[in-house]
């Protein structure tokens, strides 16, 4: 038992490894992917960003240069009262520079003084625009880009560069200002596939969005942009637009203040993660869910080798219990012939004697002391006989209600002194399938033994009910079957069966009771008997405060109770010669004595041999045949055999101490009338031999009633 503990625990102990070792290496292999994944997405989002910011460096830096150039040409511009001059310059400068929709001339005051080109639109104050006011607060602001806005120059959103216009003394002049629409800027970007869910943002350094792509996605300010520019080239931030996690690119756009950032989600970026995460979760659930069905089967298996093992020894046991049972039973079949022929010439003569003996003297109650001596000797046989399982009864519905209700009255008239007994019959009509005498013998047996096992005063209580078994139960001593079963429960408030005997109750010549008290055989009787008729037995018991017996029999249906037949007389011969053969000369003048005494002529022989003789002599002379199964030389049902082939309606009776189906079949068919069992009653004996006699047909020959 230790070592298969130990195997178990070894087994869950490397099950568990496995499971460990498959989820580790899953982990491990997790991580790697996710590192070369973010690896992957650093170079490309990080290079692209990198490259676009470049780009947006140098189409600004030439804006710059144009707006440097206008502002020194316009300062030192002496015809600046000649717009047509103005706007040609203005033309001939924006020209260079694709990307710049309009190039315009503020004056100090926030008016327009001179555009590029005609836009169709008049020339507008731009005094309350932020570019304008920066550039006219101070002197030290440089290249202003302006958030996007909807220009008053041309009606369309776009993005208004700008630089300061100063007089010779310093003070300010107005303002030069390039429009770049962000149709413009979209379009610079619209060819490029940044992926799915990923976009291109160009903010200022306040977070103020100059340009995105996709340009549909909503505009908001993005102020952690500027936080992540010149720091890890990928950063984890929540966009202020969808709210979702982002892998962020962010790289400053040269020395302007502007930012470029290539975003993505990261749940998109991390999508072939996530895929592989998923099939390898899959995998190593599979794994660990096969180790774990392994380690439960080698579990099962080991569980049922452990059962199998048990039962083998239980088996082992009960075979070897069931070989002693046999081996007794075999030796109480052995001696059972010559003890029971002993015991009848003991009884026959004894009965004889005492139909002589005067009644009321001295030798009557000798002899009658001498048959009560015999009687319990043969009921002694009797028990070792049904104990091997030697004897053949025929089987029929019992009524158990009514079995029972006999031996509560009986049991209540012989109580002991300060014995209380308490009965609940509920059975009904349950009738069981067995021999009414030996269920008497099992129900009796049990509830004496309670009754004996009380010291003092107590209480013995008896339950008889029906109860339908759903599912096989193991019993202490026997196995319960499904089906209706009658149960019958005896418990007693005695001083209890201890422990190291409640396993041996059962056990041929095994009794706790005193010297003298009991022959062990009682409880073996029962056991035998309800094992034969396919019933359970359980039995429970507390030292010092009494026995509960079940005893469970298999219901066969219903049945009407029995009723008792009334005894009469017993039947007589009118003279018919009855041949009688036994080996036991003191048994044949038995019977001889004892058929004349029922009016039959009998002829003794105390061989088979002898018996032929003189029936091949004369096969007219013999009504009947009365002759033991074990003689010497011939069996009685041989003997039978040979006298019906010459005479076949020969009345036979047999008889013998050792009564097993084997012989009833030879028995019947040597066309044997009835067994009778050996030592023989009287009653029964005139019985059987008057129904032959009866039932016989004329064949020619002898006497017939």
């Amino acid at each position: 038992m230790r070592s298969s503990a130990r195997l178990r625990q070894r087994i869950i102990a490397g099950g568990l490894l496995l499971i460990v070792a498959f989820i580790g290496s899953a982990a491990y292999d997790g991580w790697r992917l996710h590192q070369q994944v973010m690896a992957v997405n650093e170079r490309e989002l990080g290079n692209l960003a990198t490259a676009l910011a470049g780009e947006a460096d140098r189409n600004l830096q030439s804006v710059d240069v144009l707006l440097r150039d206008t502002a020194s040409w316009y300062e030192n511009f002496p015809w600046r009262a000649e717009p047509e001059a103005v706007v040609a310059a203005l033309n001939s400068r924006a020209v260079g520079v694709p990307q710049v929709s309009v190039l315009t001339i503020v004056d100090a005051s926030g008016m327009q003084r001179f555009r590029s080109r005609p836009t169709g639109e008049p020339l507008a104050d731009v005094s309350d625009r932020a570019y304008f006011l920066k550039q006219r607060d101070t002197d030290t602001a440089g290249l202003v880009i302006n958030e996007p806005i909807v220009t008053r120059t041309e009606r369309r959103p776009a993005v208004v560069i700008s630089r300061r216009l100063s007089r010779p003394d310093g003070s300010f002049d107005g303002v030069v200002t390039a429009i770049v629409t962000l149709q413009a800027l979209q379009s610079a970007y619209s060819a490029i596939h940044f992926g799915d869910r990923s976009s291109l943002v160009l903010a200022q350094d306040d977070g103020s969005v100059v340009v995105q792509q996709p340009a549909d996605a909503p505009r908001t300010r993005f102020p952690e942009l500027s936080a992540l520019k010149g720091g890890a080239l990928i950063d984890r931030a929540a966009s202020p637009v969808d709210g979702r996690a982002k892998l962020i690119a962010a790289v400053g756009v040269g020395s302007l203040p502007l930012v470029l950032a290539i975003t993505r989600d990261e749940d998109e970026a991390l999508r072939p993660w996530y895929d592989e995460m998923w099939s390898a979760g899959i995998r190593t659930g599979v794994m660990c869910l096969l180790v774990g069905l392994a380690v439960v089967a080698l579990l099962r298996q080991l569980r049922r080798e452990a059962e199998a093992e048990r039962e083998r020894r239980r088996l082992e046991a009960r075979l070897q219990q069931t070989q002693r049972l046999e081996a007794l039973g075999t030796l109480a079949g052995g001696i059972a012939h010559d003890f029971n022929n002993i015991l009848g010439a003991i009884l026959g003569f004894g009965e004889l004697a005492q139909q002589q003996a005067e009644p009321g003297s001295a030798l009557r109650r000798h002899i009658d002391r001498v048959l009560q001596g015999g009687a319990r000797a043969r009921l002694l046989v009797r028990r070792i006989l049904d104990f091997s399982r030697s004897g053949v009864t025929d089987r029929a519905p019992v009524h158990v209600q009514t079995l029972m209700e006999e031996i509560v009255a009986m049991l209540a008239s012989t109580l002991p002194a300060g014995v209380d007994l308490q009965a609940q019959l509920d059975a009904g009509d349950a009738a069981v399938l067995g021999d009414a005498t030996q269920l008497y013998q099992v129900a009796m047996n049990i509830c004496t033994n309670a009754v004996q096992a009380i010291e003092g005063a107590g209480t013995v209580s008896i339950r008889l009910r029906r109860v339908d078994v759903s599912a096989p139960r193991v019993l202490l001593h026997s196995e319960l079957a499904v089906g209706p079963h009658v149960c019958l429960e005896v418990r007693d408030t005695g001083v209890g069966i201890p422990p190291e005997a409640l396993q041996r109750i059962f056990e041929p010549f095994f009794t706790t009771k005193k010297q003298g008290e009991g022959t062990g055989l009682g409880l073996a009787v029962v056991h035998g008997i309800v094992a034969d008729l396919g019933g359970a037995i359980d039995v429970a018991s507390v030292p010092g405060e009494g026995t509960q017996v079940s005893v469970w029999l298999p219901v066969c249906g219903e049945c009407a109770p029995a009723t008792v037949p009334d005894s009469g007389e017993w039947p007589a011969g009118q003279g018919e010669v009855v041949m009688v053969v036994d080996d036991e000369q003191a048994l044949v003048e038995l019977a001889e004595e004892t058929l004349a005494g029922l009016g039959y002529e009998p002829v003794g022989f105390d061989s088979a041999e002898r018996a032929l003789q003189a029936f091949e002599a004369d096969p007219g002379r013999f009504d009947a045949l009365l002759s033991d199964e074990m003689l010497p030389g011939m069996p009685g049902t041989e003997l039978a055999r040979l006298l019906r082939a010459q005479r076949p309606a020969l009345p036979v009776l047999l008889m013998s101490g050792k009564v097993d189906p084997a012989m009833v079949e030879r028995a019947q068919a040597a066309g044997v009338h009835a067994v009778l069992h050996k030592p023989l009653a009287l009653r029964e004996l005139a019985t059987r031999l008057a129904e032959a006699l009866r039932g016989r047909s004329d064949d020619g020959g002898g006497r017939y009633s």
